[in-house]
C-alpha cells in the first residue's frame, strides 16, 4: 500500500467516525428522542463532567515537562492575535449591520476546541496531544470570554450612538443591553470546570502524584462519556432555519475560520518558531475547528445577531468535516 493511500485511510479513519456520531446526534433530535429543552442540559453535562474529567485525567497521567512547552505558547498567541486583527480590520469598515458585524467577528475566533478538537487529536495523535490541547484551551478560554464581551459591547455602543433618538434602534436593544461586568467575567473564567480541571491536573502532574486506583477509575469512567456525548450534543444543537438568510457572510467567516486561522498557525510553527511535529499538529487542528456552541450562549447575553451565530455554527461544523480531513492529511504528509 502506498504511503499516500495509507495516510488517506488513516485520516478518514479519524474524521469519519467523529462526524458520523455528530450526524447521529442530529437524527436523534429529529426523531424526538432529545427535545430542545434537553440539549442545554446535555451540553452542561458533557462540559461540566465528561470533558472536565477527560482534561484532568489526561494532564494528571502525563509528565508536566511533556505537556507544558513554552514554544507552544510562542505560536499560540501570535496566531490568535494576528488573526483577530486581520478579521477586525477586514470587517470594521464594511457597511454590514452592526449586530451582524459583531457576531461575525466573534464567531470567527471562537473555536470548538473542546468538543471537536480534542477528540480528533486524541484519535489522530494520542493522549499527549489531547493533554497539550487542554493547556491551549485553558489559556484561550479567558481571552475568548473577555474579547467576546468587549467586541459585543463595542459594537453595541456604536449602535447606540448611531441610533439615539431614532425608532430604527437595534432590535431588542432598549435599555436592557448587558453591560460588561468585570466581576461576572472573572467568575465565569475562574469557576469554569475545565479551567479548574486543568489547574488541578497540572498540580498533580507537576508534583508527580500517583492517583489512587479508585479515583483514577472514576475519572476514566467520566472521561469515557465526554467524546460521544459532546459529538451527540453538537448534532442535536443543529437548526437550519437561518442559514439561507446569511449564506454569503457565513461562507466568508467559515472559510476564514477553517482555512486562514490554521494556516497562520502552520506558518508560525514551520517558519518562525519551528515547533516539533506534535505541537504543530496540536495547534493547527485546534485552530481549524468550527465555531464553538458557547459563542451562541454568550451572544444571548448581548444585543447581537444570534441567528447569524447559530447559522455559522451549523455551517462551519458541516464544512469542517472536509477541512479538518484536509488539515489532518496535510499534517500527516508534513510529518511523514
Amino acid at each position: 500500500m502506498s504511503s499516500l493511500l495509507k495516510i488517506t485511510i488513516e485520516v478518514l479513519g479519524v474524521t469519519l467516525p467523529i462526524f458520523a456520531v455528530i450526524a447521529i446526534g442530529f437524527f436523534i433530535k429529529k426523531r424526538g428522542v432529545i427535545s430542545d429543552e434537553n440539549v442545554p442540559v446535555l451540553n452542561k453535562l458533557t462540559y461540566n463532567f465528561g470533558l472536565s474529567a477527560l482534561v484532568f485525567i489526561q494532564i494528571a497521567e502525563n509528565k508536566f515537562s511533556d505537556i507544558f512547552d513554552a514554544k507552544l505558547l510562542k505560536v499560540l498567541f501570535p496566531t490568535y492575535f494576528s488573526y483577530i486583527i486581520i478579521i477586525f480590520f477586514a470587517l470594521f469598515f464594511t457597511k454590514i449591520n452592526l449586530r451582524t458585524r459583531s457576531a461575525m467577528i466573534v464567531s470567527s475566533f471562537r473555536n470548538n476546541m473542546a468538543f471537536i478538537g480534542m477528540p480528533i487529536l486524541l484519535y489522530a495523535f494520542g493522549a499527549l496531544a489531547s493533554a497539550k490541547a487542554s493547556i491551549v484551551i485553558a489559556f484561550l478560554l479567558p481571552l475568548n470570554v473577555i474579547l467576546t464581551a468587549l467586541f459585543f459591547q463595542f459594537f453595541g455602543m456604536k449602535g447606540d450612538s448611531k441610533n439615539t433618538d431614532s425608532k430604527s434602534n437595534v432590535e431588542g436593544n432598549g435599555n436592557g443591553r448587558s453591560r460588561v461586568s468585570i466581576g461576572r467575567m472573572l467568575k465565569e473564567i475562574f469557576l469554569d470546570p475545565v479551567i479548574i480541571a486543568v489547574i488541578a491536573g497540572l498540580i498533580i502532574s507537576y508534583f508527580n502524584v500517583s492517583l489512587p486506583k479508585p479515583v483514577s477509575s472514576i475519572f476514566n469512567i467520566l472521561s469515557d462519556m465526554a467524546v460521544p456525548l459532546a459529538l451527540i450534543s453538537i448534532g442535536a444543537s443543529f437548526k437550519f432555519s437561518h442559514v439561507r438568510n446569511n449564506l454569503k457572510y457565513i461562507s466568508i467567516i467559515s472559510a476564514a475560520k477553517l482555512i486562514l486561522f490554521p494556516l497562520i498557525s502552520l506558518m508560525f510553527s514551520l517558519y518562525v518558531f519551528k515547533l516539533d511535529s506534535l505541537d504543530m499538529s496540536t495547534l493547527c487542528i485546534l485552530f481549524a475547528t468550527p465555531v464553538a456552541v458557547a459563542t451562541y450562549i454568550q451572544g444571548q447575553k448581548y444585543d447581537t445577531d444570534t441567528n447569524f451565530i447559530s447559522s455559522v455554527i451549523i455551517t462551519s461544523t458541516i464544512a469542517s468535516a472536509v477541512s479538518l480531513t484536509m488539515w489532518l492529511f496535510i499534517l500527516k504528509m508534513i510529518n511523514s
